[in-house]
């Protein structure tokens, strides 16, 4: 039996007449394929829309990152709790408020009554225009029975000042300086003045008066009162400076200095001050 072309077996088509014609159907079935062009700008698009996706990730990232660290304060105090339900949290924070919350106790206040005051014995060297020390004895009671510690320390501007009499034994020399209350109101005196020997032209001359210790006693000076101390120099013994022209006076617990009249002489450097007496006649030996 004779088939036709189309039934070879080993169905070699090129045999066939239209073999070598084109499809009339293939531009329909199947069209030439063609590529869109990219629109312009595409690209940079695609980049700016990347970039603000990265911009938007990392803000969310950082914000879960301070989100987690400022909650880590509040986590430890919540764990850091005694069982209860108070929320511990550090001091920086603030005070928590609230039915749980318990408030600082407050600390013991300072005590505001001053401690008592105990008058201790102050040395400094001879001539310092600063206040002697308290010394041991009783209180001296001035006319009109004031009590020291109830009148203010006289100051320089307060006093006149004058040398004395005085008195001599045994090669020894003694004068008294004497110092008064010149205005309408009591003032008080304690220890040792400063005193220095001065030239006519206001020049020191040696080392100031050194301190004749012994116990003493704060005065009071009424207006128009009086109060002495006892300068001791020696004779005409061993060596002598020049005779003073003035006299410097500090009185006790002031810097500022009152200058008289005066002639003493330091001789074998003997020049010594007792503190201050009541009255005229100087601070006799205890």
């Amino acid at each position: 039996m004779t088939g036709s072309p189309d039934d070879r077996e080993d169905g070699d088509l090129t045999r066939r007449p239209d073999a070598g014609r084109p499809d009339p159907l293939e531009p329909l079935l199947r069209p030439p394929a063609s590529h869109l062009a990219t629109p312009p700008g595409a690209f940079h698009r695609i980049r700016r829309r990347a970039a603000r996706r990265r911009r938007a990730r990392a803000v969310m990232v950082a914000a879960a990152a301070a989100a987690v660290l400022g909650g880590a304060p509040y986590l430890v105090g919540a764990i850091s709790t005694n069982g209860g339900d108070e929320l511990v949290v550090p001091a920086a924070t603030g005070t928590r408020t609230g039915p749980h919350s318990h408030a600082p106790s407050p600390s013991t206040p300072p005590s505001t009554t001053p401690p008592p005051t105990v008058p201790t014995p102050t040395h400094r060297p001879p001539g310092d225009p600063s206040a002697g020390t308290t010394g041991a004895s009783g209180h001296t009671v001035g006319p009109s029975g004031r009590t020291p510690g109830t009148s203010s320390m006289c100051t320089a501007s307060q006093l006149t000042v004058s040398l004395g009499g005085g008195d001599a034994g045994a090669g020894n020399l003694y004068r008294y300086l004497v110092i008064t209350n010149r205005t309408s109101g009591a003032c008080q005196v304690s220890g040792y003045p400063g005193l220095s020997l001065l030239d006519a032209g206001g020049k020191q001359i040696g080392a100031p008066a050194t301190r004749d210790r012994r116990t003493y006693a704060p005065v009071v000076l009424e207006p128009g009162g009086s109060a002495s101390v006892t300068i001791h120099t020696v004779n005409r013994q061993g060596t002598c400076l020049p005779a003073s022209a003035q006299l410097r006076i500090y009185p006790p617990g002031n810097t500022a200095s009152l200058v008289i009249p005066g002639e003493i002489t330091n001789c074998d450097d003997r020049f010594s001050v007792t503190p201050f007496a009541a009255g005229t006649s100087g601070n006799p030996s205890a």
